[in-house]
């Protein structure tokens, strides 16, 4: 949503929940986000696609079949119930996304196996959003002032941030070079961040490791920065190929160096040993790892170089074109009427025709009349929203004021010397306040101009 109010495309968001069927009036295409099948979307979709609205359905994970969701490990040791309420609502996301005109995803494994699913599906990485640029670029300042304080790093910290306990697995994988990292370094540390439990093979290490629970999305840049090596193991399923990249660019962003499985999204955007690490099998890891803790210069210089690369092509803006010249091409034609009234006379009749063509043809319409409260004209098959000029007049009026003038938060450009490189700078967005009004609607009975 972001990335389309940044190509000037005006949004608003529902929970999936809280939607109405009539709200499919109101707008020209919807993105559909993750939900699942309700009878209130399947009446929306229906509605949309009767009028030549496109539905896109946008998804980050293979959640939408549980032939992929079978091969998380730790959905096995759920109860029988919650296992089945979990598969339902796997297979209610896949019966929607079969509606839907086209899927939106962030990478191609994902999109390769969304392709069986919809017609077409655009691939849209993954991306900081303009807060997460901020609370990094924060915590970043904060941390480059503290190593310049503390000088070289007596103790290294590794970092490990699951999110949810269906990354055990993951974990578990390199558990084996964790016990061998943390008994041969004294120095070293582990933090372990998200709703897992400490693997019982590393209890010995108690004292060398930090478990915390499941930290907001807000707080997590300041958790990362905390740590010098961040890790991202995957084991190596369909369903993990097709993961994103996003923990190597939540780490780029506070300048902590990557160490991530060799697979997906991980193989085809870090650069191994450019700006991150890459790692094979448990001798990879153990090898490179050790690289890491050993030489802080070549830590250093990576998440760098890793910073400049996702601070400049993993925001907002730099995606923003790409989807919104997609979206266009795929929005259909638009059109809207005109008409005094919706009374059937010789001359709307014939413009009523005219709509009826237009759909038939593909394309979108709308009715706008200058009086009436009708708020649709049915015609056999077709549906056309009808927005009253009369009644919509002030409203809108309000609406546009609102959205225009009201005081907001706004994103502001600011260039932000690269951290490590002299006389290099970026853009980072600072956010600053604009706009306000005050608007008093009155009744005036009668005006002159003498």
């Amino acid at each position: 949503m972001e990335q389309l109010e940044a190509g000037g495309y005006t949004c608003d968001t529902v929970y999936f929940q809280e939607l109405k069927p009539w709200m499919v009036r109101c707008y020209g295409a919807f993105v559909i986000f993750r939900c699942p099948m309700t009878d209130t979307l399947r009446e929306f979709a229906t509605m949309a696609k009767q009028m030549n609205k496109p539905l896109w359905y946008d998804v980050d994970d293979l959640v939408i079949d549980t032939k992929y969701t079978d091969q998380i490990p730790f959905l096995d040791r759920m109860q029988p119930e919650e296992r089945q309420a979990y598969d339902q609502n796997v297979r209610n996301m896949g019966e929607l996304l079969s509606l839907c005109d086209a899927a939106v995803t962030t990478t191609a494994a994902l999109a390769e196996e969304l392709k069986q699913y919809v017609p077409e599906v655009l691939i849209n990485r993954n991306c900081a959003s303009d807060e997460m640029l901020l609370l990094s670029e924060a915590v970043l300042k904060e941390k480059q002032k503290k190593n310049e304080a503390d000088g070289t790093a007596k103790k290294v910290r590794l970092g490990y941030f699951s999110g949810s306990a269906t990354h055990l697995d993951d974990i578990e994988m390199i558990v084996p070079v964790l016990k061998q990292l943390l008994g041969k370094n004294p120095n070293l540390e582990l933090l372990i961040v998200g709703i897992l439990e400490l693997p019982v093979e590393l209890k010995l290490f108690a004292s060398q490791i930090q478990m915390e629970g499941f930290v907001d999305y807000q707080k997590l840049p300041e958790r990362i920065a905390s740590v010098d090596i961040n890790l991202a193991p995957l084991t190596d399923t369909i369903f993990n190929r097709a993961k994103s990249e996003n923990k190597w660019v939540e780490a780029a962003l506070v300048q902590t160096v990557t160490a991530a499985s060799n697979l997906g999204a991980f193989a085809e955007m870090v650069q191994d040993g450019e700006d991150g690490v890459l790692c094979r099998d448990e001798a990879e890891w153990l090898e490179k790892l050790q690289w890491l803790i050993d030489d802080e210069p070549a830590r250093k210089a990576i998440a760098g170089r890793a910073y400049g690369r996702c601070s400049r092509e993993c925001v907002t803006i730099f995606h923003a074109t790409g989807i919104c010249e997609w979206v266009e091409r795929h929005w259909n034609l638009r059109c809207a009427f005109v008409l005094p009234a919706m009374e059937i006379s010789g001359g709307i009749r014939v413009a009523l025709l005219h709509a009826e063509m237009l759909v038939k043809a593909g394309a979108q319409v709308s009715l706008f009349t200058l009086e009436g409260e009708a708020e649709w004209y049915h015609e056999g098959d077709f549906h056309f929203p009808v927005l009253s000029a009369e009644r919509e007049k002030l409203q809108g009026t309000l609406d546009i004021i609102e959205k225009v003038c009201k005081s907001r938060k706004q994103m502001a450009a600011s260039p932000t010397p690269m951290g490590g490189a002299s006389n290099v700078y970026t853009s980072f967005p600072m956010e600053v306040t604009v706009g306000g009004a005050t608007v008093f609607v009155l009744t005036v009975d009668q005006f002159m101009k003498l």
